[in-house]
């Protein structure tokens, strides 16, 4: 199973660290693919990151500019087709091995919408190689996540 690191919590610079750790990874000649999760399409980080490309490619499988939670009911459902678009996706990389680094942004929100389930999770990771490494970040932390973790960091409000 791949190397799976975890970076949630309700303080600020989750997203960074991840984005730190890919541009260190890129440095090092290593493939990095992210893909975001619940923050709409357009967001400026992501369009500076997408000039880093072939070495950091970045994807958002969303269709919408606005955040999930801001969209109507209607809207959300169709997000979550194009949602679990990206989540099939991210399988697809992990089961080839087309990076070494995976950052899965947004990717712990997926649980507390409903959205996403811990065994589909683990379906996701289990074809990686251990070379793989895999960074997800979120707010929460499902503690069946966290127990197929090798490394989690909290970021807290202080």
């Amino acid at each position: 199973m791949s190397d799976l690191h975890i970076i949630y919590g309700d303080g600020k610079g989750k997203t960074s660290c991840a984005v730190g750790m890919a541009i260190k990874a890129a440095g090092e000649g290593k493939q990095v693919i992210i893909v975001q999760f619940l923050k709409g399409k357009e967001n400026a980080d992501y369009n500076l990151l997408q000039r880093l490309e072939p070495e950091i490619k970045v994807l958002s499988f969303e269709r919408s500019d606005k955040y999930y939670c801001e969209l109507t009911p209607e809207e959300q459902e169709e997000q979550r087709g194009n949602i679990k678009n990206g989540l099939n996706y991210s399988k697809k990389v992990v089961d080839t091995g087309e990076c070494d680094v995976l950052i899965l942004d947004e990717m712990l929100g997926l649980f507390e919408l409903g959205i996403l389930t811990v065994e589909e999770v683990v379906t996701i990771l289990q074809g990686g190689s251990d070379d793989l490494q895999v960074i997800m970040t979120g707010r929460t932390l499902p503690d069946q996540i966290r127990t197929i973790a090798n490394e989690v960091t909290k970021m807290s409000k202080s």
